[in-house]
């Protein structure tokens, strides 16, 4: 199963699971989908946090060999499917804090900045945009999420240089909140969580959907409008996945 879901304190932990890399694909996408629908359902959760499974990975974004494999047609899909999931975590009602305890690459990075807290642990991880060295393409939409979160020269920085961030790094960079040691990053990203979920929560729905709800939909239409209009899937056929390969 890609995603596996706990609970501790009225917190669900979400623990994606996708060997070797918990990178996306479809299926986990439905799952997690099908976990969201779950926690908002329920009261007795009042927030949540999602983590890698066990690895040297929290998540390396999308699984580029499962998307060299698709069609076209399936290709424009998968990434309709993938920015709508994004936007639904960046307006959902309840807390969301990431335990990143490995690497997050990519698109995983931008799922990432879609939550309400990050923390990261100290040791062993990095955060990169390495897109110009996979020779992929972002969506403007998606760059203008992470620019509302890191802001417009730090994500310059990141996407062309495709720089490899350490904790101390990503945190001056703000692309983290906060850095625990390995062990305690999934209990501290819990106490967080259960901090932001003892507020009252149809007030912190209300404020995060004042907040984010014009930008989130601006920019799904921003990605929707770029996978319609603009995207080549011809570049799936020639990404160089060495990068990877390289991390720590």
């Amino acid at each position: 199963m890609p995603i596996h879901m706990d609970t501790r304190n009225e917190v669900a932990i979400l623990a994606m699971d996708n060997s070797p890399e918990n990178a996306f694909t479809s299926d986990m996408i439905q799952q997690f989908n099908a976990a969201l629908d779950r926690i908002e359902a329920d009261d007795k959760i009042r927030g949540m946090v999602v983590t890698g499974a066990d690895g040297q990975f929290f998540s390396s974004g999308m699984d580029l060999q499962y998307v060299m494999k698709l069609e076209a047609k399936a290709i424009k899909i998968f990434f309709k499917t993938l920015f709508t999931f994004f936007h639904r975590t960046f307006v959902f009602p309840k807390p969301m804090v990431g335990a990143i305890n490995g690497h997050v690459v990519a698109s995983a990075l931008a799922f990432s900045m879609c939550m309400d807290y990050r923390v990261m642990q100290k040791e062993k991880a990095v955060c990169t945009f390495p897109e110009i060295d996979v020779s992929i393409t972002p969506p403007s939409g998606c760059l203008a999420m992470v620019k509302y979160v890191i802001g417009e020269r730090m994500t310059d920085l990141a996407f062309l240089s495709g720089r490899k961030f350490d904790g101390a790094a990503a945190l001056a960079a703000g692309m983290v909140d906060e850095l625990a040691k390995s062990r305690s990053v999934i209990d501290r990203a819990v106490e967080v969580s259960a901090e932001l979920g003892a507020k009252k929560p149809h007030l912190f729905a209300e404020y995060k959907k004042r907040f984010r709800g014009e930008t989130a939909d601006r920019m799904l239409a921003e990605d929707m409008r770029y996978i319609d209009k603009e995207m080549d899937v011809t570049m799936f056929q020639n990404c160089d996945l060495s990068c990877l390969r390289s991390l720590p």
